[in-house]
């Protein structure tokens, strides 16, 4: 029972983490659906969070719970690595079904991680492989670290035959993703489809990596023209202020959603990567430039509006999926 309630306790650990982690990671997982299946799908849906929870399983199991009371542990406890490689099988023979249970749960935990690679990301045996081991070996020296230093001594056992049926236990989910593959084959879209009739999920998806580019962007280019002009003495290094970032945040925002999409055939660049265009028809001459004008001015008071129109982009915001939901479509697209 002691054996199972280790286990037990990280696992409740990371199911109560999941939800958390989840909605952190909502952004990343949609984009790389999107990118990957060309939709959303239920079941890819399911399985990129299930990947989120099992991930945060394996970093609950290897490092929870910690000792109580680190300097009276560290000062009673030394613990050295296990460098004998196929020592489990003395293990075997003194601690019997513990033994036994300690080499299959490491061969089990470590199947979903091989089974996701071949299934979900695709990869070949070649890069599978090494990726598990490195995998398995970073999670070994962080239980010999202590941590990486955050608990003062290692308070798990680095044991190298770790690293021998974790390898290995992924290298049997991976053979059981081929078998699975070939009793229900993974559907794959042609790598240069884009959807000219996106989704408000989608659209809006798009937008966010779009938003992150450009604050990302802005901050450096800011950045950049305030040591500039330091170095030129045109100003103090604590002279910056909030207006210089707004122009970034301007500019960057033309560069990102006018500029790219225009010589991308509408295609920003977070919009290139979910596989979707922002011209849902084709334009031409001063139709095209007025719809790349109002999605502009539309888009910018959405997102960066608060400053231009303080609680009042609420409302902008609230009047645009008010639109979605009853014409099926944002009010430039009309154009």
């Amino acid at each position: 029972m002691a054996f199972i309630e280790s286990f037990t306790r990280p696992f409740m650990l990371a199911v109560m983490l999941w939800p958390f982690l989840s909605f952190i990671l909502t952004l990343p997982v949609l984009a790389l659906l999107y990118h990957r299946d060309n939709r959303i799908r239920f079941t890819s849906a399911l399985t990129a969070y299930l990947i989120v929870l099992y991930l945060l399983a394996l970093v609950c199991f290897t490092t929870y719970p910690m000792p109580e009371h680190p300097a009276a542990y560290c000062a009673t406890h030394h613990l050295q690595p296990q460098l004998n490689p196929f020592e489990f099988v003395h293990d075997i023979r003194s601690a019997g079904i513990v033994g036994i249970l300690q080499i299959a749960l490491n061969i089990v935990f470590f199947m979903p991680l091989g089974f996701f690679m071949k299934r979900t990301f695709r990869w070949r045996l070649v890069l599978a492989a090494p990726a598990a081991f490195c995998c398995s070996l970073l999670i070994e020296t962080t239980q010999l670290t202590g941590d990486w230093g955050l608990y003062p001594c290692s308070y798990r056992l680095f044991d190298v035959d770790d690293l021998i049926t974790n390898t290995v236990g992924a290298l049997i989910g991976f053979a059981l993703a081929g078998l699975f593959n070939r009793i229900v084959p993974d559907e794959r879209i042609e790598p240069s489809a884009i959807t000219t009739q996106p989704g408000f999920l989608r659209r809006s998806v798009a937008l966010m990596i779009d938003l992150v580019l450009i604050e990302v962007a802005s901050l450096s280019v800011s950045l950049l023209i305030h040591m500039l002009l330091f170095v030129f003495g045109a100003r103090s290094i604590e002279s910056m202020s909030i207006g210089d970032t707004l122009y970034a945040t301007i500019a960057m925002y033309v560069v990102f959603e006018v500029i790219v999409p225009w010589f991308r055939a509408g295609r920003t660049l977070g919009g290139g990567f979910t596989r979707m265009t922002v011209e849902t028809t084709m334009r031409f001459g001063w139709r095209r430039a007025a719809f790349y004008a109002v999605r502009a001015v539309v888009l910018y008071l959405a997102t960066f509006g608060a400053i231009v129109l303080g609680l009042w982009q609420l409302l902008v915001v609230v009047a645009l999926v008010i639109f979605w939901f009853v014409k099926k479509c944002m009010p430039y697209d009309l154009i």
